[in-house]
C-alpha cells in the first residue's frame, strides 16, 4: 500500500514494512506480553492474515481543525498536536473516503466542531456521521445539516455528541440523532445487526467473519457433549452462552441463530435497544455492568440447579481489558471461557488473574484486524484448572496479587520495590526501613525499599503518604488515571527479596511500568 502521508502520519506506523515482516512483530507483541507472566508459559501463535490490507477501514474517529475556507480532518500530529489533513487516507473504504471528502467541503467555516465519527456498513453501504461539537451544538442546526443531506444521499443518520472541551478525547459523549434513522444495519455472515451513533463495532466486517469462524472452532471443541456442544452444528456450540461485554450483539447472534441459549450482558443502553431489535430466539439481553451477573441468570436445564452457571462464557472487554472483580468469578459462572482481546498486555494481564482464580488458557488464536499497524486481535479459550497461585523462583516461592495482598516473593519481605506519586527525593529512612529512589516514571517515584528486622513496611508508607506521596493504584484520585494511562489495577507493590527467595517484578507492575516510560 502507497501512501503519500507516511511517515508524518501516524496511523500506520508498520507501512514501510512487507506485510509478512509485519504479521511477525505482531506475534513477537504477544509473545512478549506472554513472556512478563512466564509462571503462565503461554506461546504466541502465528497471526493469521487479514483479508484485506488497503480500504479496509470501515470506521475513523478523527480530529476536525475548522477554518473559514476549509477544514482539516485526520489524526494529530504527535510532535505538534496540530490536525494532519489526510482526506485521501488508502486505509479507508471507497465509500468512506468519498463521503469524507463531501463532509469536509461542508464542515468549512463551521466552527464549534471537534471530531468526526464517520462510519460505513459494509452490508448496505450506508453512511453514519457523529459530529462531536462544542456543548453538543451543530453549527448552522438543522438547516445548514439538510444542505449536507442533498449533498450526501449515502448518509442515513446523523448524531451530535458532546466534544470534550479540552480536546483530549476524540469521541465525543450523549450523541443525538438529528437527522435519519437511530441505527445503520450491518452484517456478517447471515447474522444481522443495527449500529447506533459512537457503538464498538469491528472496523472491517468482513475480516470480522474470522473472528466468528474462530469462536465457532473454539467453542465446538470447547467442552463435551455434556456441556450442550453437538459437533457439526452450524455455529459448533448449542449449550448455553454467556456473552460479556456484548455490545450490538455481534457474537451472541450468531451463537443464538446456531441454536444456543443465550444471555448478553451489556452496559450501554443505546447497544442494547440494537442487540433486542434482533435477538432471534434463545436470546436474552441484560443491561448493566457485566460485574453483577450471577450463574443464577443461566438458562434452566432439566435435572440441574438453576445456579450451575453457563457452558460457555464470551468476553470481548475493551482495550483496558475485564475487572479483576469479574474474571476471579469466572470460574463459577462458567465452564469454558473465550477471551476476545485487542491489547496483548492487557490480555497477559487478565489471563494472570484468572489463572490465579482457576481458568487457564489451553488453546491460543491470533488474528490481524487492523494491517499497517502494531495491533493483534487474539482470542484465548480457557477451561476449569486448580488454581495457579505460587510458583518456584530463585531461592524459593513467589505469588502473584490475586494471592496475597501483593505480589512477589513468599516470606518475611526483606526487599520491595513500590511506585509512590510525586518526587520523593532520592533517599530516606524511618523505623529501621530505609529506601532509594531507582527510577521516575512519568514524574513519579519508583522506589527499592530495604527492610531489616523488626522493620515493617507500613509504618515507612504511612510516613511517605503523610508527606504527600501515596502508593500508586491505591490513592483515590490517581487510580483512574494509572488504570486507564497504565493498565494497573492494584497498588504498585512488589516483594523482590523475602528470605533467600528472589522474584523479578510481577508482570502488570512490569506493564505499568513500561507504558509510563513511553507516554
Amino acid at each position: 500500500m502507497k501512501c503519500s502521508y507516511h511517515p508524518t502520519c501516524p496511523g500506520c506506523p508498520l507501512l514501510s514494512h512487507p506485510y509478512p515482516e509485519q504479521l511477525r512483530q505482531k506475534q513477537e507483541r504477544l509473545q512478549r506480553a506472554f513472556d512478563l507472566f512466564p509462571h503462565l508459559r503461554l506461546k504466541a501463535p502465528p497471526v493469521l492474515p487479514a483479508l484485506h490490507t488497503d480500504a479496509y477501514r470501515h470506521r475513523m474517529k478523527l480530529h476536525v481543525h475548522i477554518r473559514d475556507k476549509d477544514a482539516r480532518v485526520g489524526l494529530a500530529d504527535p510532535r505538534t498536536g496540530h490536525v494532519l489533513d489526510t482526506p485521501d487516507c488508502p486505509v479507508l473504504s471507497e465509500k468512506l473516503r468519498a463521503g469524507l471528502g463531501t463532509i469536509r467541503e461542508w464542515m468549512a467555516g463551521k466552527h464549534g466542531i471537534h471530531s468526526l465519527d464517520l462510519r460505513q456498513s459494509a452490508a448496505t453501504g450506508e453512511l453514519q456521521a457523529v459530529f462531536a461539537c462544542s456543548q453538543g451544538r451543530l453549527p448552522g442546526g438543522e438547516k445548514a445539516l439538510g444542505k449536507l443531506l442533498a449533498k450526501l444521499p449515502a448518509l442515513a443518520s446523523v448524531a451530535v455528541s458532546v466534544a470534550d472541551p479540552e480536546r483530549r478525547r476524540v469521541k465525543g459523549d450523549a450523541p443525538r440523532v438529528m437527522a435519519g434513522r437511530e441505527w445503520i444495519g450491518e452484517g456478517i455472515g447471515a447474522a444481522r445487526y443495527r449500529i447506533h451513533p459512537g457503538a464498538f463495532f469491528q472496523v472491517d466486517p468482513r475480516n470480522a467473519a474470522q473472528i466468528h469462524a474462530l469462536l465457532r472452532e473454539l467453542a465446538g471443541t470447547g467442552a463435551g457433549t455434556d456441556a450442550g456442544t453437538k459437533a457439526g452444528q452450524p455455529g459448533g456450540f448449542t449449550g448455553s452462552v454467556l456473552d460479556l461485554y456484548g455490545g450490538v450483539g455481534a457474537y451472541s447472534v450468531m451463537f443464538a441463530q446456531a441454536g444456543a441459549s443465550v444471555v448478553m450482558v451489556e452496559e450501554d443502553a443505546a447497544a442494547c435497544r440494537g442487540a433486542r431489535a434482533v435477538a432471534p430466539a434463545g436470546m436474552r439481553v441484560i443491561e448493566g455492568p457485566a460485574e453483577d451477573i450471577t450463574p443464577a441468570a443461566a438458562p434452566a436445564r432439566a435435572g440441574a440447579s438453576s445456579a450451575s452457571g453457563f457452558d460457555l462464557a464470551l468476553l470481548n472487554p475493551a482495550r483496558r481489558g475485564s475487572d479483576p472483580r469479574l474474571l476471579r468469578r469466572l470460574p463459577e459462572l462458567a465452564a469454558t471461557a473465550i477471551y476476545v482481546s485487542c491489547s496483548p498486555e492487557s490480555l497477559a494481564r487478565d489471563l494472570d488473574t484468572l489463572a490465579a482464580a482457576g481458568m487457564q488458557a489451553d488453546a491460543i488464536r491470533a488474528i490481524d484486524l487492523f494491517p499497517q499497524t502494531p495491533e493483534v486481535e487474539t482470542v484465548v479459550r480457557l477451561r476449569r484448572a486448580p488454581p495457579l497461585q505460587r510458583w518456584p523462583v530463585p531461592g524459593g516461592e513467589a505469588t502473584g496479587p490475586d494471592a496475597a495482598n501483593t505480589s512477589g516473593a513468599v516470606g518475611t519481605p526483606a526487599e520491595v520495590l513500590a511506585l509512590l506519586i510525586g518526587d520523593t527525593g532520592s533517599s530516606g529512612q524511618t523505623n529501621g526501613a530505609s529506601w532509594e529512589r531507582v527510577s521516575r516514571p512519568a514524574g513519579h517515584s519508583l522506589l527499592k525499599i530495604s527492610l531489616s528486622p523488626p522493620a515493617t513496611l507500613p509504618p515507612l508508607l504511612r510516613s511517605l503518604r503523610d508527606r504527600g506521596h501515596p502508593l500508586a493504584g491505591e490513592d483515590a484520585r490517581t487510580r483512574a488515571f494509572f488504570e486507564d494511562k497504565a493498565l494497573l489495577q492494584r497498588p504498585f507493590l512488589h516483594v523482590s527479596r523475602a528470605g533467600s527467595a528472589r522474584a523479578p517484578l510481577h508482570g502488570d507492575l512490569q506493564i505499568a511500568l513500561d507504558r509510563l516510560n513511553h507516554r
